[in-house]
This record gives C-alpha cells, structure tokens and sequence, in this order.
C-alpha cells in the first residue's frame, strides 16, 4: 500500500475530502492531476450513501428523466421548426434562402459552442445550478427571436438559443449517469435519445401546420412557451451530480474550506474548458466516437434540406404534405427504442453476467450489443434512400421507408456510445460528452448551408450515394472497439479502467 494510500484508508468520504482538498490546489481536487499517470476520479458520495442519487426511488428517477428529456426536446425541436417558416422569413425581412438557413445553423452551432462551458461548469458547481442559470437565458432568448424585428437580430437570438439550451442536450445524459446504475442507464437512456432525436424530426411536422394556419410569428412563439415551460419545470429537478452534494454536505459540517479567489475560479475553468478538448483530440474513443456520431448528426439535419428538393421540386407534394414524410423518420427513433429496451437491454444484461463469470464488472463495450447491427444498416438506408428518391414512378412509400430505416439505425448507434462514453469517463463523463456534442453541432450546423446546393449538383442519388459511400467508411468503428476497446482505454489517462 503506498504511503497516500494508508493515510486516507480510515477516513470518512467528508474527512478525505478535507484531506484532499489540504493537500492539493482547487483545480487538482476538482479535476485531478493531469500529470499522473491516472487521472483520479472527483471524490463522490459513497454508493450505499442515503443521499447518494442512485439510491432514488424508481418513481423519482422516471420523474426526472420525463423532466430533463421533455427539456431537450424543447432544443431539438425548436431548431428544426424554424424551417417551416424559412419562406415566411425570407419574405418578410427581405433575406436570400442562405440567409435564412442560418437560422438553423446558428442554432446548431450554439450546441457545438455552449457544452464546452456548461459541462465543466456542471463538474465544478453541480448539474442543476447550470440548467437554472442556462434556462433563464433560453427562455429569454427564444422570446426574442419571436418578437425580433429584423432579420440580424433574429439570427443572433437563435444561436443564444442555441449556446444557452446546449445545457440540457449535452448535461443530461451526464445527469442520467449520476442517478442510474449500470443496469438501468441504457433505458433511460433510450428516452434521452429519443427526445434528441425525435425533436428534429416532429419539428417540421407540426411547424408546417402552425406556419400554414398561424404565421411565422407563432411558429417562434410556441418554440418560446415550450422552453420557458421546461425551464421552469428543470428548476425544481434536484442536484444529481455527487461531488457536489459531498461538497454541499462539508459546507453543512462547518468543515468547509476557504472560499475560492477569483484566481482560483480562473484556473479552474481554464483548466476544466481545455478538458472537452483535450478528451476530443487526445482520447481514441472519444475521438472516434466524436467522428461518427458528428457525420450522421450532419446527414440528419442536411436531410431537412434535401427533403425540401426530393418532396417539394421533384414530387410537388404540398407544404403540409411534405412535412407528413417526417412521420417516417420519428416512427423509425420510436421503433428503435422498443429494440433497445427489450433485444438491446436483454443482450446487455446477458454481457454482465458473462463478465461478471470472469470476474470483471461489466465491460463498456456491452452497450455497443445493437450499435453493431446499426452501423450495417445505415450506408444499406441512404444507398436505398439515393436510388427510390427521386423518381416519381417510385411510390413515395419507398423513400420513407428509407428514412424509417436511417432513423432506426442513427437512434442504436447513438444510444449505444452515449451509455458507452459514460461507462467510461463516469464522473468526468460531461467534458467526454461535450467534445462529442460540440463536433456534432458543427457539423449538424454546416450541412444544411451546402445540402441543397449538393443535392442539386450531384443531384439524390449521386449526394445520397456520397453520404452512403461516407457511412460504409466509418461502419467498422463499433467493431473496433469490440476488438480493442479495453486495450485502448487502459491506454488511457483519463478513462476508467476494469
């Protein structure tokens, strides 16, 4: 036993804090010494500790996951409804259709720029001191796009809607990880997911019918009432993140040290700001995962651009017509979701039962059981989606059905990585986090500026084709970490070990 080891072994988890905090900086206490050879983990709250979040009733946690989800789909949706309106827009303040996409590409950017601050922040001052903070400014926000009268100011407000309500999409899947254990994370999971992913694809269906009876203005005012409703509701979520309610719990005994100089807070964040991009170009998982999930995240939001040339300009469906074919897509999150909770929770269970006969806990690479079959199953979609599309002598049926099968795949992929990065980073699993959402916002934010142009000049099946040929190249990267996952993370500084 090393030196260090023997003198905290008898000491209680406030008492080891104290310790600790004695011996080393702030910063190093609240994010560990990067030097050593492991990164240690921020002290938690015991696991059979009464406060310690997992220990919540089942009612509890199914509350708060209904909370913390209801409160992405408010993001996920508002940045996609606004397409809805872009005719409206353009006409109303005079702007060229570019323009007016970057309405949604400011707002996706908002997710890539927003989690790089609110995850450290929610490691340094806890999850829900930044959902309150961010949704005052979300809900402020999303009013003022609503009421802006011009066209700058209006795509200002969207990427403050963006950078603000990024909390809850990147955060909360952390939040699940404090609260859930093992067992239970990738079901709730699936809700998380469900929400990210459903948003997008229900936003322009329903926009389309408040944009044709309402107007523009309506369109952007429900968007608000959603978020200022959730807003308020995600205040009155209680702390989930441990070593906040520990360091809550030392204030209580009066054992609490000193408060922190503004020099002090300084280094913290600048160390916890460069972690999500550290993680994102020193860390193989997350960096491969990061480059995955960031080009399906770009094809899914380019796709609300090409729809626009495949339904509109090649089928003349009308515009309520056209927002139906999304219905596709959200039948395709909701039917992976059933696969997840019954095939993909059955075939998790039975990998931690198979580590556990070896005497290991349950290996990382177990959420990945479905992420497998998506990964076929995506480039196989899009290949399909290139050659039915765009030919009216095709039924429109077709099309959909490609669709459904590209949501289904994008929905077992992501549900299988995010459980996946959390197994692996645990209590620093937000920064882990942030890096994968803050290159999926890039990309999701950039696709749209070009997909129409692209689809016009290599026209469906040739773009189509494109992104399939793209989805084949990374399809061997869940099967890698099947091989070689452990390998890679023992490698690792920063991921947890088993």
């Amino acid at each position: 036993m090393s030196e260090r080891e023997d003198k905290t072994t008898d000491l209680t988890p406030t008492d080891l804090a104290l310790d600790l905090e004695g011996r080393h900086s702030v910063a190093e206490t609240i994010i560990g010494k990067e030097e050593d050879q492991k990164s240690p983990l921020p002290l938690t709250l015991a696991p059979d500790d009464p406060e310690n979040p997992r220990n919540w009733t089942p009612r509890k946690k199914i509350m708060v996951t209904f909370v913390l989800c209801v409160s992405v789909l408010t993001l996920t949706y508002s940045s996609t409804a606004y397409v809805a309106s872009l005719p409206a827009l353009m006409n109303r303040y005079h702007i060229s259709q570019e323009v007016a996409i970057l309405g949604v590409t400011l707002t996706v950017l908002g997710f890539a720029a927003g989690p790089l601050l609110w995850a450290p922040a929610s490691e340094i001052y806890g999850r829900r001191a930044v959902y309150v903070f961010t949704g005052i400014f979300y809900s402020i926000f999303s009013w003022g796009a609503a009421v802006s009268n011009n066209a700058a100011s209006m795509l200002i407000f969207r990427f403050l809607i963006g950078f603000f309500g990024s909390s809850t999409i990147n955060n909360v899947p952390a939040s699940l990880g404090d609260y859930t254990t093992p067992a239970e994370r990738g079901v709730y999971s699936i809700c998380y997911a469900l929400m990210a992913f459903g948003g997008p694809s229900i936003g322009p269906l329903i926009s389309a019918f408040i944009q044709h009876d309402a107007g523009f203005r309506w369109n952007l005012r429900v968007m608000a009432i959603f978020s200022t409703v959730l807003s308020l509701a995600v205040a009155f979520v209680p702390e989930t993140h441990g070593p906040t309610l520990l360091k809550k719990r030392v204030a209580k005994e009066g054992k609490a040290p000193s408060p922190l100089t503004l020099r002090m807070i300084a280094n913290v964040f600048k160390t916890a700001l460069a972690r999500p991009i550290i993680y994102l170009f020193t860390e193989p998982v997350v960096m491969l995962v990061s480059i995955y999930l960031s080009v399906l995240y770009g094809i899914l939001y380019g796709f609300f651009e090409a729809f626009t040339v495949v339904y509109l300009e090649i089928r003349g469906f009308s515009s309520t017509s056209y927002g139906l074919t999304y219905i596709s897509l959200g039948l395709g999150f909701l039917f992976a979701c059933v696969l997840l909770a019954t095939i993909g929770q059955k075939l998790y269970l039975k990998s931690a039962e198979v580590d556990a006969q070896r005497g290991l806990p349950t290996q990382p690479e177990a959420r990945l059981a479905l992420a497998y079959y998506g990964a076929i199953l995506s480039p196989i979609s899009l290949f399909i989606f290139a050659w039915t599309a765009p030919f009216n002598h095709v039924h429109w049926i077709a099309p959909c059905i490609a669709e459904f099968l590209f949501a289904t795949s994008m929905l077992l992929i992501f549900t299988g990585f995010v459980p996946y990065l959390i197994d692996c980073y645990l209590q620093t699993a937000a920064s882990a986090l942030a890096a994968g959402m803050a290159s999926r916002a890039v990309f999701g934010g950039v696709f749209p500026l070009f997909s129409v142009q692209m689809y016009h000049k290599l026209s469906v099946q040739g773009a189509s084709s494109l992104l399939a040929g793209i989805a084949c190249t990374l399809a061997p990267i869940p099967f890698v970490f099947r091989a070689y996952g452990s390998r890679i993370r023992s490698r690792s500084i920063y991921a947890v070990t088993t």
